[in-house]
């Protein structure tokens, strides 16, 4: 994707973020958020197994099996996977930060009215927006770039991941629509500042001598 093109889509997924980020500060989803969650069935055990592979740890050790393949492969790190790891410490301190401020309850959770800091500590406790969707969206883009034949696999598995949080009924839709967009949005932000964040990035890694996690 050129330049201009990639400006362009993260125009359209901005615009698209900020409708729905309004839509849901005045709750215009309260009503199919909770038609969703009362018609979709309670998940089983594999919808348990399926949610895992986007948890925290799962996705680290995606993220570690690519650090170790490029450190084989080339000797450091590539700028693919530094992308994809500035991503997901992005998307995920955005995620954290949109559960404080939108104070959303999970299914079947009473809301709550703490200060910031207890907000801050408990901010898992809080749905919008899902987190496993938003890591899954991060990798989905990842592996469509790195292997673009397999797109469908990819955002086929991370459109499950959203579904297996409304079967297990600790997320509402809106939760998962907005990480299935916020996911690739972050990683297009990343992939376009690139020549802003990189010289700083390279200049630390230097500075430390970890030539390793150096990229080209």
């Amino acid at each position: 994707m050129s330049k201009s093109a990639k400006y362009r889509a993260i125009l359209a997924f901005t615009a698209l973020i900020i409708f729905l980020l309004l839509a849901e500060w005045v709750r215009r989803f309260n009503g199919i958020d909770t038609w969703v969650d009362l018609v979709l069935p309670s998940g089983g055990s594999f919808v348990h197994l399926l949610t895992d592979t986007a948890s925290f740890v799962a996705v680290a050790l995606y993220v570690l099996a690519f650090l170790l393949w490029d450190v084989v492969k080339g000797g450091k790190l590539s700028r693919p996977t530094l992308e994809l790891i500035l991503s997901l410490i992005v998307a995920m301190l955005v995620v954290g930060l949109l559960k404080v401020l939108t104070g959303v309850p999970r299914p079947g959770e009473a809301g709550v009215h703490w200060g910031l800091l207890e907000s801050l500590k408990n901010a898992d406790y809080f749905a919008f927006p899902s987190g496993h969707t938003t890591r899954a969206a991060v990798l989905a883009y990842f592996l469509s770039r790195r292997w673009r034949r397999l797109w469908p696999l990819w955002w086929g598995w991370a459109i499950g991941i959203a579904f297996s949080r409304l079967l297990l009924h600790v997320h509402w839709f809106s939760d998962v629509l907005f990480g299935l967009l916020l996911g690739p949005w972050v990683f297009m932000l990343v992939e376009y500042t690139e020549s802003a964040w990189l010289p700083w990035y390279r200049a630390v890694i230097k500075k430390l001598r970890l030539g390793v996690l150096d990229v080209e």
